[in-house]
Parts: C-alpha cells; sequence; structure tokens
C-alpha cells in the first residue's frame, strides 16, 4: 500500500479515451514518435482492460491510468488516485464513496497508485460530472493545494478546461512555491499554448481526448506536440 511517489510523469500527456482510441497501431504509431507515456482515462471502461493490456503487449509505452470509478480499475504502470479536492459528490470528493471503491479495488489487484488532488477551475464537462463547487478566489485556491499537501498530497492537477478563464501565471507561481508538489494542468492547450504554460512553472501539461477526437489527424497533431514540448534540444 505505499504510494508510487517515484514515477515522474512527462513534460506532456496526452489523455486519451480508451473507447475512441482502441486500435494498438495508434499506440505504436505515438511511440514511433517518440512517446514514453500515455495517460487512459474516460467515463466509459468497456475497453478499457483490452486496451491497456494491447499498449503493454505490443509498446514499450508507460500507461498511467485515470479511472472514471472503481469499475475502470485495472492493470497498469500507475493507477492515479484522484480526489477532487472542491466536489459536492459523495462519490468524487476525498473519503467519498467512489474514492474509497476505487481504493479498495486498486488495493485487492495489488496495483502500484499515486494520490492526486484535483482541483476544478472551470465550468468544464469535469465540473458537471464531478458536481463540482468553483473556488472563489487565487487565494482560496493556494489554501486548498497548501491543504492537500499537508496530508500528504504530492501532485496537485488543475482543471482549467473552460475557454472563459485563463491560466493565471500568479496562481502557478504561488503553487510552485509549496515543496514537493508537482503541479499539473489540463486544458485544451494547443502545442504553443502547453508551452506557454511549462514556460510560467507547470511541470506537466495533459491536453483532454477530445483534442484528439476531434483532430482531422490525430497521429499528426501528437507529432506536433511531441516535437515542441518533448523532443530533446
Amino acid at each position: 500500500m505505499t504510494p508510487h511517489f517515484d514515477y515522474t510523469f512527462d513534460r506532456y500527456l496526452p489523455l486519451l479515451d480508451p473507447d475512441h482510441f482502441s486500435d494498438p497501431a495508434f499506440y505504436r504509431e505515438l511511440e514511433k514518435i517518440g512517446y514514453r507515456q500515455v495517460l487512459l482515462g474516460g467515463t466509459g471502461s468497456a475497453k478499457l482492460h483490452d486496451v491497456i493490456r494491447s499498449i503493454k503487449a505490443e509498446t514499450g509505452l508507460s500507461v498511467a491510468l485515470y479511472p472514471a470509478g472503481p469499475d475502470s480499475v485495472c492493470p497498469a504502470d500507475v493507477v492515479l488516485m484522484p480526489d477532487v479536492m472542491n466536489s459536492n459528490s459523495h462519490f468524487a470528493r476525498p473519503f467519498g464513496s467512489g474514492s474509497v471503491a476505487t481504493a479498495m479495488n486498486i488495493m485487492q489487484q495489488g496495483l502500484p497508485f499515486l494520490p492526486v488532488a484535483y482541483i476544478i477551475l472551470g465550468d468544464s464537462t469535469a465540473r458537471w460530472y464531478f458536481d463540482a463547487f468553483l473556488l472563489p478566489s487565487p487565494k482560496i485556491i493556494l489554501g486548498y493545494a497548501m491543504y492537500a499537501r499537508m496530508v500528504g498530497y504530492r501532485y496537485l492537477a488543475l482543471d482549467y478546461e473552460d475557454p472563459k478563464i485563463a491560466i493565471s501565471p500568479k496562481l502557478i507561481a504561488g503553487l510552485r512555491k509549496i515543496p514537493d508538489l508537482h503541479l499539473v494542468v489540463s486544458d485544451e492547450f494547443t502545442p504553443a499554448s502547453a508551452a506557454d504554460a511549462l514556460a510560467l512553472g507547470v511541470q506537466t501539461a495533459i491536453t483532454p481526448s477530445d483534442i484528439f477526437e476531434d483532430a482531422s489527424d490525430p497521429l499528426a497533431l501528437a507529432a506536433e506536440f511531441h516535437d515542441r514540448l518533448l523532443r530533446s534540444p
């Protein structure tokens, strides 16, 4: 039951819904582009087990799993435990029924896991799904983040997936002052805006699956992100 704190996220991770990206050939191509990690998750889990199994069998990619609930838990290189710090839902908040059931499934399967404090900042699908309330100010967000670190979280994820709000350089700077806290930001980034976020101090940028689902050529877009954010100089 020891958290997998030595698992390190790359500077950029694509979140991919296995209900849309289930073909092993897609992941083989990602590996050829140069990716080392992928993040899998979605509201459905029908294909999740088989997709992860095929990725591990046919590629050298490391798979991080973002489970939507206890039924989504299955073997991966690391299973994230995202506690939605500003959720009203008994299912998603810390010590909520879904969080507890997910933890029990992880423990029963003996899987490596990583607790993540997750804060939803915008009026997004995630806000609806997790019944999240918006925090009123950067000061309050910093307070939540400091509390999360003090009780043991080492990863903090901010969900900015709302076109009406912009990433706050002042907030990012404040969060980076919290010791030993790895800052993850999810947004509908372009390669350029993700690079800007990383320059502000974000340590891992994540794009939602719909960025690739809506792309005319998902692999070409993945190559753009890799070239801008992950290619070694």
